[in-house]
């Protein structure tokens, strides 16, 4: 039977497997000096994780339910949407299987996807031919290097820079539509300018909402009109989107709360635009 490799958040009970891990003889000479190294550390990063799960992230890797391996990301620039991937490390006795590979594509998807990252960065150093070969196969272009630029193991090394966008990956482009919707709200909370916000929406589009009493509005000038009298005063974040038949089903929630589902949005897309918008509030969504 094959194996089955899975990736998860961080729980508190596995930093102590995290920290074992990082010193590992054949995991740390690879690593970071700057990965933490202590339980203690490590639990305050797994705790972030769980606070802000939009911008951080801790990850176990388990095959068949094992923990194999552990990974990290953070959000690197949030108005341009890019993620920072790193800490990557497959305990020697599951190597060889390509679990750093499948887990590294699981993150991708679940940033890209889920999360609506649209670029995706890693930096690893000169001599880890490993790491390398491992971007490369996980989609990752090598972009540049930042030449002799870390003091490691008594001498200078490079940082080999890479990078991959969402529309380079195996996703559909009305959830990489979503997200740049998305991205444009949030724009338009940031600057107060609404007036792109309808460019988004087909000719005839509807927006309804579920548990607040406006709406619904029906073609492009009323959207635009009901989100210039009643502007959004934060940004929406996505946990998690589906695509349902025709329709994409995100779980959405709020900069203010940024570990909160607030609800659900269900996109009827259309040629690259949004045919119908319903944004429910609803406490059990999470």
């Amino acid at each position: 039977m094959k194996s089955v490799c899975t990736i998860r958040r961080a729980r508190a009970d596995d930093a102590d497997f995290v920290v074992e891990l990082a010193r590992h003889e054949e995991v740390e000479p690879y690593l970071s000096v700057a990965s933490p190294t202590t339980s203690a550390a490590v639990a305050e990063e797994i705790e972030r994780s769980a606070r802000e799960p939009h911008d951080f992230g801790r990850f176990v890797i388990e095959v068949d339910g094992a923990r194999a391996g552990a990974m990290m990301f953070e959000a690197a620039n949030r108005r341009s949407r890019i993620a920072k991937l790193g800490r990557l490390a497959v305990h020697p006795s599951f190597r060889g299987a390509g679990v750093a590979d499948h887990a590294a594509r699981l993150l991708q998807r679940h940033l890209v996807v889920d999360l609506g990252y649209h670029r995706l960065e890693l930096e690893v150093y000169g001599f880890n031919e490993r790491a390398q070969r491992h971007a490369e196969r996980a989609g990752f272009k090598r972009e540049g290097a930042r030449l002799r630029a870390y003091w490691r193991h008594g001498e200078w090394t490079d940082g080999v820079l890479y990078g991959v966008l969402a529309d380079e990956l195996d996703v559909p482009g009305d959830v990489l539509m979503l997200h740049d919707y998305v991205g444009v709200h949030n724009e338009c909370v940031r600057t107060g300018d609404w007036s792109t916000l309808a460019e988004w929406f087909a000719p005839g589009a509807e927006l309804a909402f579920d548990g607040v009493p406006v709406g619904p509005f029906r073609g492009c000038d009323e959207i635009a009109a009901a989100y210039a009298a009643r502007p959004p005063d934060d940004e929406v974040l996505t946990f998690a989107v589906e695509e349902d038949g025709p329709r994409l089903v995100a779980r959405y929630g709020w900069r203010q709360e940024p570990a909160v589902v607030a609800g659900r949005m269900v996109v009827v897309p259309a040629d690259g635009r949004i045919a119908s918008l319903l944004v429910t509030f609803d406490d059990a969504a999470g």
